[in-house]
């Protein structure tokens, strides 16, 4: 697992300081255009501009900056609250959605050269929402076998898991709208509950792929790439999808690089990927998602 050493990483932290103690964001207004931190902002550039290892020009460099964050501290419910739906950097706690979202858009902005805050939220915007246009909390890709669709669509990920010999399955969507106590937005809104059931039933009946927990093998663990998304599907009702992370290959077995709820940060799971997937019992398998760094960049 890569880190700068410290010297380097702090002699980056002096300068990218200096900076933006003189510009703000490397030139531009120095008021926060998508609500981060001054903080929040020079990590961006920090992360874009800092050099990583990449013998693999796709897995290693999304493992690489998903290392930079273990010990951040997890936090549910980040991206809730405001009255009016608007683009969120938060870039010092994650839930494990805005975690693989965060490392994604890094590394997305990094492979196309690009080192500016307005660049990483272009790339932010387009992998959280459907089709890269916020347009209100229900643009939002809430149901990750959504996220993935989307974002396949727009060539930012690929899907591996029916090549990996997964399995088809049907998506039965309701949790949301039979949850609506759980979400802010739903719970006191009528309206948007019944927009977020008319959504889970256009999803409903999609079909998709995944590769079952009792069929997870030696052929299936090498068909993970370093730097993979994986997604756990569950048996919970009305859901699909109950944890995602990225898979870090270390000494011929598969972990998962995770913003943990349990263990209440971001870390490198101990336990090999099969191993965890067994002992969780809401986990009926995986989906296996590859970042694509070198396509469709955002103007």
């Amino acid at each position: 697992m890569y880190k700068a050493p410290l010297s380097a990483r702090s002699w980056w932290a002096k300068r990218l300081c200096f900076f933006f103690a003189l510009f703000g964001a490397w030139g531009t207004a120095s008021v926060p255009l998508f609500g981060q931190t001054a903080a929040d902002s020079a990590r961006i550039v920090e992360v874009l501009a800092m050099p990583l290892a990449a013998s693999d020009p796709q897995g290693s460099e999304m493992t690489a900056i998903a290392s930079l964050f273990i010990g951040a501290p997890y936090v549910g419910g980040t991206l809730e609250g405001d009255t009016a739906e608007s683009l969120k950097i938060n870039l010092h706690a994650f839930d494990c959605t805005t975690f693989v979202e965060t490392v994604l858009a890094l590394a997305r902005t990094r492979s196309f050269g690009q080192r500016t805050v307005e660049a990483y939220a272009a790339q932010l915007r387009n992998i959280r929402y459907r089709g890269g246009i916020i347009d209100g909390y229900l643009s939002r890709l809430h149901y990750f076998s959504e996220w993935i669709a989307d974002n396949e669509r727009r060539g930012s990920v690929a899907e591996e898991s029916r090549q990996a010999g997964g399995v088809c399955d049907t998506l039965h969507l309701s949790f949301m709208s039979s949850h609506a106590d759980l979400y802010p937005k739903l719970a006191g809104d009528p309206q948007q509950r019944a927009r977020i059931r008319a959504q889970e039933r256009r999803l409903s009946g999609t079909t998709f792929y995944y590769i079952p927990a009792s069929r997870i093998d030696t052929a299936t663990l090498a068909a993970i790439h370093d730097g993979d998304i994986i997604a756990f599907t569950t048996a919970i009702a009305g859901l699909d999808i109950a944890h995602v992370g990225i898979a870090c290959c270390r000494d011929g077995e598969v972990h998962l690089l995770h913003a943990s709820s349990s263990a209440g940060r971001v870390l490198l799971d101990p336990r090999p990927l099969a191993q965890q997937l067994q002992e969780t019992r809401r986990f009926t398998g995986i989906r296996i998602i590859r970042p694509c760094l070198r396509e469709n960049p955002i103007k």
